[in-house]
């Protein structure tokens, strides 16, 4: 009789280790979920041609300092170049910073496989998983708000690059061109 009781007992509290498990693993599931919502949007969100658009911005800068020659600044173009310059200088941040992001969701994930893992298998101490899952869900939503940071730096920058690079390309092209004429 004292076996069986002891046997109930045992498999009382195994039932509810399964459940508390099964809650576990739940929701790491859906933190990996999340993280892979994440990884898309950022994907969704990449800046093309980086290096092209680099390129762009120092040839029309080139081009303006080695051929802008006039006595007076018209103050318009001042904030026009002054703009485009912090354009360029947001790009440098703007690479790096979603390199950051993609890395740190590609570590997340490798966090929270290892965590499952441990979960499933019952490894470390189990009564600090849900210490654990709560730290893992906190890093993931640091990574929400970068992302979101990065999502509007990026829109900033597609706005200020689109309005003011066909115009300054186009009039550093005339400058190049009335100097050659010049000087010919």
């Amino acid at each position: 009789m004292r076996f069986f009781f002891i046997l109930f007992i045992i498999s009382f509290f195994w039932s509810c280790s399964d459940i508390e498990k099964d809650r576990q693993v739940k929701k790491i599931i859906e933190l990996t979920s999340s993280v892979t919502k994440l990884k898309k949007e950022l994907i969704k969100n990449k800046i093309s041609n980086i290096s092209d658009k680099k390129i762009a911005i120092y040839t029309v800068i080139k081009r303006i300092k080695s051929y802008y020659f006039i006595d007076t600044i018209d103050i318009q173009f001042a904030k026009k170049m002054d703009a485009y310059k912090q354009i360029r200088n947001s790009l440098k941040y703007l690479g790096g910073d979603y390199e950051k992001i993609r890395t740190s969701l590609e570590e997340e994930k490798m966090c929270l496989s290892r965590l499952k893992s441990d979960v499933v298998n019952g490894f470390g101490q189990r009564e600090k998983y849900f210490d654990n899952i709560r730290f893992e869900k906190n890093k993931i939503q640091q990574i929400k708000s970068l992302l979101n940071e990065y999502n509007t730096s990026k829109a900033k920058f597609t706005s200020a690059f689109d309005s003011l690079h066909p115009a300054l390309n186009d009039y550093s092209i005339r400058l190049e061109e009335k100097f050659k004429e010049k000087y010919q």
